[in-house]
């Protein structure tokens, strides 16, 4: 985390050096901030909401049979004087399939290929373009040589009126 600091904080400063020092017209930089983007711009939120819900459902569903497991290990531990040999080891069986579905549910639908994974990558990545499409082409626009995120935490500081969240924010509602 530290190194992407000094990285980011070093490439900063060339970028500015350059802008002092080659004598031409001042670069113009200008920052955004992406969370804010996320979290106001309406076709980020009904992602995230559908997103939640997918979640939401998947957690009961592993809740569930976690509940499952737990009942079925509870009612094997209360009998297990009482079973047959065979019984006891049918129930066992059962317990440790379940346990082994239990894991494979959870890999198949929250693991960090699963389900949830790929369906977020689905909706969030034509997000994702669209809101880069408007900052590109607001700053070729404005001519701006520089949009920096402040929450990548690349800008240590940065005056209100180079924010241009809004501008972004603007655009992004009009194109819907």
């Amino acid at each position: 985390m530290k190194v992407t600091h000094v990285v980011s904080i070093l490439v900063l400063a060339f970028f500015l050096g350059l802008g002092v020092s080659s004598g031409q017209a001042q670069m113009k930089i200008r920052y955004v901030n992406s969370q804010r983007i996320l979290a106001e711009y309406p076709e980020a939120q009904e992602v995230q909401r559908k997103l939640d819900e997918l979640r939401a459902q998947y957690e009961k569903e592993y809740n569930q049979m976690l509940q499952q497991y737990e009942q079925l290990a509870k009612e094997l531990q209360s009998q297990s004087l009482l079973l047959s040999p065979e019984k006891k080891a049918e129930k066992e069986k059962q317990l440790q399939e379940l346990g082994m579905r239990i894991e494979q549910y959870r890999i198949q639908k929250l693991g960090p290929e699963g389900e949830y994974f790929q369906q977020n990558q689905k909706l969030t990545q034509p997000l994702f373009d669209k809101i880069n499409q408007v900052i590109q082409q607001i700053s070729q626009d404005e001519g701006y040589d520089f949009v920096l995120d402040v929450v990548q935490g690349v800008v240590l500081y940065a005056k209100p009126e180079y924010d241009i969240t809004d501008r972004i924010l603007e655009e992004l509602k009009k194109g819907k």
